[in-house]
């Protein structure tokens, strides 16, 4: 019966607290994630049987400046190392988007007419008629035999003459042409500047046709390329003759093999120079580039680059370049990797003061939590672009104003975005995640790690902080983080900010520095030169750590649910001793309190009482209902008499016990960080692991044994966990304060104070100036004056 009771109060409580096992953020993801096989094995890491592919390439590449067009020619050789035969092979035309009938172009959602640029405008009327796809003009294998192709929209399909087998080897030839985009009126990653002056910088990327992915997740990786799913490429060795006009500058992946043939003497000095100097050293001076920027020439330079073990190839030319140049120490290993920038005369001061700069520490940094940078060159570029990675090159865009100043912000947007690229040698170029199905697996881990580098950059740099994704995470338009590249919403917030915020929790605040760290270089280091999944991802942090973080993955990467944790009550126990007469008297004072909260009672004071009146006293009017009696007192002394000498201890304990209430409002679940405020004026902190919610994430209880009263509890102090409402983390809860300010309208610096201190400095010596003009006249005068009165003097005198 007493079995039958328990199993029916349990039921029915179920009953009343449901808690959906299908939204149970401790459900295992094994059931979600890929089966383990001797590809991919259940710890995260490569398996014995673990393959993947490689492309070879040897690229001739010539540009056209008074046309803004490329003109390549390559051959490449396919390396089969599956276990599987082929029959064809896919290359991706990204250049295809650039023309009006493509998939990326049809399927794009109407813009916001209301207000336009002249120059929006331009745009949507050049993507109507504009051309820049690519034009395949030859296609052959290595005899010269033509090769059957079908292009698909971004995508080639090319047919082999016979059955490519497992480690075998396939030699194409493919030459084609098309025409660059213009910044003003483009839409892509790869674009050109003009300049008022008639200069141009062309920074050049998915330039030729690249071999697509073939995996053992998802065989030929053949997505169109829609605009924001990225790409998705094989590791291969690349020998690149790059065609410029002769007084052209071209920076590259990979490393100058004819740099007599490209540079100036005085040029090849400096670099020499650069390979023990301390700072950065001006390889191409301002002075020199301004100077270069009138010449113009029809003539032309071949620069030959190679590359080993890259997945892509990109490079920028211009005749405006200032190009200076560091050969760093990396500090663990003592490798040396050359730092380079490559911008106009319109980037600095910003340029030269910080991008060589920001090269350097983005490769101590990484290469701390990481794994050593392999590259010796890494390269930040100005041009059009304002942010786009590529192997030890990247693109990126901010400028001070025409006048040399700058606000603070693009100061920081420059060093910020230069980390970032920068950082993508690491994710994907190293790394190589499929970007074409899961942006987040490299925006999203290098935005995790740009964090760490801003921080260790300066104290207090702005980076991204937990409170500065609530509002994404509280609104109703997201998806979740392991969601499609060309199906996110609010892609910034979702795939790079997210899931950066969300590992900078698990490493401040959930796993710790030491065990996050370690386990993130693990995945790091396993999957280096390598193409990881987001289960290998997930599978190693928890392998290295020894720690169950489902619930984390779940709740953070699977659902659009935001963080709302809330306090909801507070109850404080005493021990009770079982003293009759203490225990009598505290239900005296409970009972006077009680019969003074009685409002009819206090208005009633002065009123005569019948019973008063007509002297209607009984026994219970006489008796007094909280008078201990000698028995109840015995009773008491009798039951103290037979406890143990450490019962008798425990019942003058003067510990407080306190049970704080804690509601799951949002969905995804944390741990409970609880700051504990006394009586007594003091605080303490305590961290109660997530775990607490494991069999009810919807609310739970937790038990705190202080030795002062607690009189305000308060959760998650610093903000640690973005927590979308913070007014219900409070107990009781809080009056909020705020105030107000008066002021009087002024002219606004336009956020640029950097300007109105140089106006300030120029008034203030226009000001110094027009003194010692006035003191210089004075003198002047006085001198005439003198003159003057000596001349008449000697009149006088005559």
């Amino acid at each position: 019966m007493k079995i039958a009771l328990i199993f029916l109060s349990t039921l029915l409580y179920s009953l009343a607290h449901p808690i959906e096992f299908h939204n149970d953020p401790f459900r295992q993801l094994e059931e979600v994630w890929p089966t383990p096989t001797e590809n991919r094995i259940a710890s995260g890491a490569p398996g014995p049987k673990y393959w993947q592919q490689r492309a070879d390439y040897d690229i001739k590449i010539k540009l056209d400046e008074k046309k803004n067009k490329l003109t390549g020619s390559a051959q490449i050789v396919y390396h089969n190392k599956s276990p599987h035969t082929l029959e064809y092979l896919w290359m991706q035309l990204d250049r295809n988007k650039f023309t009006p009938g493509s998939l990326g172009h049809q399927s794009s959602i109407a813009p916001k007419l209301g207000k336009l640029s002249y120059d929006s405008l331009e745009s949507l009327l050049l993507k109507e008629k504009f051309d820049g796809q690519f034009h395949i003009t030859d296609l052959v294998d290595k005899t010269g035999a033509e090769l059957n192709k079908r292009i698909v929209d971004t995508m080639m399909r090319v047919d082999l003459p016979k059955a490519l087998k497992p480690n075998q080897s396939f030699t194409l030839k493919i030459a084609w042409h098309y025409t660059l985009t213009d910044s003003r009126t483009s839409w892509g990653r790869s674009n050109f500047e003009k300049f008022e002056n008639g200069g141009k910088i062309y920074e050049v990327a998915q330039w030729f046709p690249r071999m697509c992915a073939y995996t053992d997740v998802r065989g030929w990786q053949n997505k169109a390329f829609q605009g924001r799913g990225e790409f998705a490429l094989e590791f291969g060795d690349y020998r690149v003759a790059i065609t410029a006009p002769a007084d052209h500058i071209v920076a590259s992946t990979g490393e100058l093999k004819n740099q007599k043939d490209c540079l100036e003497p005085v040029w090849i000095e400096r670099l020499n120079k650069a390979k023990t100097s301390k700072k950065p050293i001006l390889i191409v001076t301002p002075e020199e580039a301004k100077k270069n920027e009138e010449k113009g020439t029809r003539k032309t330079k071949t620069w030959i680059f190679e590359a080993k073990n890259v997945r892509d190839f990109a490079w920028a030319s211009s005749r405006k370049f200032i190009w200076d140049a560091i050969h760093h120490e990396l500090p663990k290993s003592k490798k040396k990797v050359w730092a380079m920038s490559y911008y106009p005369n319109e980037g600095n001061p910003l340029w030269e003061q910080y991008s060589t700069h920001s090269i350097v520490h983005t490769l101590n940094v990484y290469s701390k939590y990481t794994f050593d940078y392999p590259y010796p060159v890494a390269i930040s570029v100005n041009g059009p672009v304002y942010g786009m990675e590529y192997p030890m090159i990247c693109f990126n865009g901010p400028r001070p104003e025409k006048d040399g100043t700058y606000p603070e912000n693009t100061k920081h947007r420059l060093i910020s975005v230069i980390i970032h690229e920068v950082g993508h040698n690491w994710f994907p170029m190293i790394v190589n995640s499929d970007e074409r199905q899961w942006t987040w697996m490299d925006e999203g881990l290098n935005s995790f790690l740009q964090i760490v580098a801003e921080q260790e950059w300066q104290t207090h740099y702005p980076s991204s902080r937990p409170g500065g994704i609530v509002g994404y995470m509280s609104s109703p338009n997201q998806r979740p983080i392991m969601t499609n590249s060309e199906s996110i919403l609010q892609f910034g917030a979702n795939a790079y900010t997210k899931p950066a915020i969300g590992l900078n929790i698990l490493r401040e605040t959930i796993m710790g520095r030491k065990l996050f760290d370690d386990a993130f270089q693990k995945y790091s280091r396993r999957w280096m030169f390598k193409s990881p999944e987001p289960s290998d991802f997930f599978r190693t942090m928890e392998d290295a750590s020894g720690m169950d973080l489902d619930w984390f993955w779940r709740t953070w990467f699977y659902t659009t649910d935001h963080v709302d944790m809330a306090v909801t009550g507070i109850t404080q126990h005493v021990v009770d001793t079982g003293d009759p007469d203490k225990k009598a008297s505290e239900q005296k004072k409970e009972h006077r309190e009680t019969r003074k909260a009685n409002i009819t009672t206090e208005n009633n004071r002065d009123i005569p009482k019948y019973v008063d009146e007509n002297d209607l006293f009984d026994f219970y009017d006489k008796y007094k209902k909280f008078k201990v009696s000698e028995k109840d007192r015995k009773k008491f002394h009798d039951q103290i008499e037979n406890l143990k000498p450490d019962e008798r201890s425990l019942l003058k304990t003067n510990k407080r016990f306190t049970i704080v209430n804690f509601e799951n409002k949002g969905g995804v679940i944390m741990p409970l960080l609880v700051e504990l405020h006394f009586e007594g004026g003091g605080k303490e902190l305590r961290t109660i692991p997530a775990e607490i919610w494991k069999k009810n994430h919807k609310e739970v209880s937790k038990l705190f044994v202080t030795k002062e009263p607690v009189i305000k509890v308060v959760l998650d102090p610093r903000k640690q966990t973005a927590d979308t409402v913070l007014d219900n983390n409070v107990w009781p809860p809080q009056i909020d304060r705020d105030s107000y300010t008066l002021y009087r309208k002024q002219k606004s610096d336009g956020g640029n104070p950097m300007r109105t201190a140089q106006k300030e400095k120029e008034a203030e010596e226009k000001k110094r100036a027009e003194e010692k003009n006035r003191r210089e006249a004075e003198k002047k005068k006085a001198a005439e004056n003198k003159k003057s009165e000596k001349k008449t003097d000697a009149s006088k005198s005559k």
